[in-house]
């Protein structure tokens, strides 16, 4: 049965995804009212900011491409969606749901602007590999410090950078990497790495004050030498010289960024040298493509709210609802929502499955539960980011993820990704040939849905790469992830 306390947010989201009120009458009653309170600060972050401003911020991004309102991110603190992927054990709001409750925040944020949306999931996607790469040395430091910021309204983001000029979805998948034409490379010194080249297309990356990398250490073996870093703003030779001009989702920055001689100290190695293609790519990929699948479904959302009231609007004394080929079309547009929101939904909450293990594992309770002046003393902290540091992390998630799972959640998440956005870009096209030339500012709506759409279909991936990692697990058994084993050879230098 519904619990009042849950209030109009939860009735409806029991009523959208039956499997929560399946959740709250097994008895996960505080995990399933965490979900309920994020979204209800999403509907409100919508329906105060989001939806009076969307349009307008639109207009003003196509004419100024530059330009960026960090009143978005000081909502976005606001409502304490900056650290909604930071454990609570470090002050974050991630809770027992944590990619469930990113890819429902991602739903109902994007059915009111989704480039405002992009520009705090980006931010997520950025301390994703601060996560899951268990670069718990960092953790305190980067990830309190986003926490702080977000209590004082004063945003501190990252961003994740991976796609380059020449190789964009061939730097997400095994098979395209080795023959990837990649311009970026970091170079071995003493002390540390120094990275020179570009990437291209960073959402947030000209604002992150982090950014989560990922380079070859040798680009004859991209695959084999493949690794993650953490570069910081205001490292020298570290700069964002441009921004794209978009089509869609302008309210979040595309950014190409430029690496002249960085360099990166050893400390910022996220993981170990030549496992960024499995804890810098496919876990993150594992965790992020469903909820894109989450992004195309709020932009769906969008297009089937405003045709409905499109829908229901009397022009020369007749509504367009009144005729069978509108209601056959809108329980279509319905039916595809609902089936968006199974799918991204399967994966959040098998991702909750995988992860929730490794922050409930005794020994990462213990160390989280340490005073944070522990856990930051210089002894603790060489120790965390020493390559025993490391595989001690490295083991506790070789013991609760199993390869195995994390194959399937990317199998799940590339399902999710693609067939999300293939369905949100069927509705809005439908949705505006529906409405004709109507000069409306629903049609205005359904049409900012349709542009933002299509970028789901190309980032995190393009469709096509998606399906063919979809028949690379599922049909063929070639693609396999798998967690990084601590001390391996070639691994740990």
């Amino acid at each position: 049965m519904f619990h009042k306390d849950l209030g109009e947010t939860g009735k409806r989201l029991f009523r959208d995804f039956p499997v929560l009120r399946m959740l709250w009458e097994s008895g996960r009653k505080k995990g399933i009212a965490e979900l309920v309170e994020t979204v209800r600060r999403a509907e409100e972050f919508k329906r105060n900011y989001a939806l009076p401003y969307a349009l307008e911020l639109d207009k003003r991004m196509e004419e100024e491409p530059e330009y960026f309102d960090w009143e978005i991110m000081r909502q976005a603190c606001r409502y304490r969606f900056l650290s909604i992927f930071i454990p609570k054990q470090l002050g974050g709001s991630a809770g027992e749901f944590m990619v469930t409750n990113t890819s429902l925040l991602m739903d109902e944020l994007c059915s009111g602007c989704s480039g405002m949306a992009l520009a705090i999931g980006a931010h997520s996607l950025g301390v994703a590999p601060l996560v899951t790469s268990g670069a718990m040395g960092h953790w305190d430091r980067i990830l309190g410090e986003i926490v702080e910021g977000e209590r004082k309204m004063e945003p501190v983001t990252m961003a994740y950078a991976i796609t380059e000029p020449s190789a964009g979805t061939d730097v997400e998948e095994p098979e395209f990497l080795e023959v990837a034409k990649l311009s970026l490379e970091a170079r071995k010194v003493q002390g540390g790495y120094v990275l020179n080249g570009r990437k291209c297309f960073i959402s947030g990356g000209s604002e992150a004050k982090y950014v989560t990398v990922c380079a070859a250490l040798d680009k004859s073996r991209p695959l084999e030498t493949w690794t993650t870093f953490l570069v910081e703003r205001g490292m020298k030779g570290f700069s964002s010289p441009r921004v794209e001009l978009k089509m869609g989702q302008r309210a979040s920055h595309a950014a190409e960024l430029l690496f002249e001689d960085v360099f990166v100290p050893d400390s910022h190695v996220l993981g170990y040298e030549g496992d960024g293609m499995a804890n810098g790519i496919l876990m993150i990929m594992a965790a992020s493509r469903g909820p894109v699948g989450a992004i195309a479904t709020g932009i769906a959302r969008s297009a089937f709210e405003h045709f409905l009231r499109w829908a229901k609007t009397r022009r020369n004394g007749k509504r367009p609802i009144d005729e069978d080929r509108i209601r056959m079309n809108l329980a279509d547009f319905w039916g595809m929502i609902q089936e968006n929101r199974g799918l991204y939904m399967s994966n959040a909450m098998l991702g909750d499955s995988i992860f929730g293990k490794v922050l409930a594992a005794p020994v990462m309770v213990l160390t989280l539960s340490l005073p944070s002046f522990v856990r930051t003393n210089k002894v603790m902290n060489d120790f965390l980011n020493s390559r025993y540091g490391k595989a001690m992390v490295n083991a506790i998630m070789r013991y609760y993820i199993k390869d195995e799972d994390i194959t399937q959640l990317l199998e799940t998440a590339s399902l999710a990704k693609f067939s999300c956005s293939d369905n949100a870009m069927e509705l809005c096209s439908r949705a505006l040939n529906l409405m004709g030339p109507d000069d409306s500012e629903e049609r205005r709506w359904v049409e900012k849905a349709y542009r933002d759409a299509k970028l789901t279909q190309i980032y995190e991936g393009t469709n096509q790469l998606n399906r063919l990692v979809v028949n690379n697990v599922r049909f063929e058994e070639t693609l396999k992830v798998e967690v990084p084993r601590p001390f391996k050879k070639g691994v740990v230098s």
